[in-house]
């Protein structure tokens, strides 16, 4: 019941949660993103969802404009491409608060396997037990940034979305939520080079 219905209850629950107390904070950080660099508030990326079906993906901008097309996956915390007020935004998570939105339309949740690029699951097609991760919503948050956060490369990464689909229970959740808030707090791992 709680996989494929108490899950999603309470992701809608926290999320219009989440956005009451968070709707001016967003504003507010909207207008700095604005302030500090040319281009969108928003950053919008087709990534890959449930059944492996395309959605566009919400965060605030943290790169210059047309930064992927320049240079790809950030993952140092010296890349040139991040502006001031991004890398405040990457340390402390805020980038992902509009993912609210997604959450709110059903293309996400708060706790699953983080949405990637098509193209970062080509290498590894030929794991069937990998596919798992697509059996359910991709999440906001994930079992990975309890510990190693960006720094887990994808192997790892998918061996253990696939333990989460796995494993999945309100249990989890929680544990994975509360976990997800102090390695935030604490700031670590946001970069695939972080020590």
């Amino acid at each position: 019941m709680y996989r494929h219905f108490f899950k999603r209850l309470i992701s809608i629950i926290l999320a219009l949660c989440g956005l009451t107390v968070c709707a001016i904070p967003m504003i507010i950080v909207a207008i700095i993103i604005k302030y500090d660099s040319k281009g969108p508030a928003l950053f919008k990326q087709v990534r890959m969802g449930k059944h492996m079906k395309p959605f566009t993906c919400y965060k605030f901008r943290t790169m210059c404009q047309g930064a992927f097309e320049k240079g790809g996956i950030v993952s140092s915390e010296s890349d040139s491409r991040i502006t001031k007020v991004g890398a405040v935004l990457r340390r402390t998570s805020l980038d992902e608060l509009p993912q609210i939105f997604n959450i709110l339309n059903g293309t996400m949740a708060i706790i699953g396997p983080r949405p990637i690029l098509d193209f970062e699951f080509e290498p590894y097609k030929s794991n069937t037990y990998f596919y798992k991760r697509y059996e359910v919503l991709p999440g906001m948050f994930c079992t990975v940034d309890l510990d190693l956060r960006a720094t887990a490369d994808r192997e790892t990464q998918f061996e253990m979305d696939a333990q989460y689909v796995d494993d999945m229970s309100l249990v989890l959740d929680v544990k994975a939520f509360f976990g997800i808030i102090s390695m935030v707090v604490l700031g670590k791992n946001v970069y695939k080079d972080s020590k």
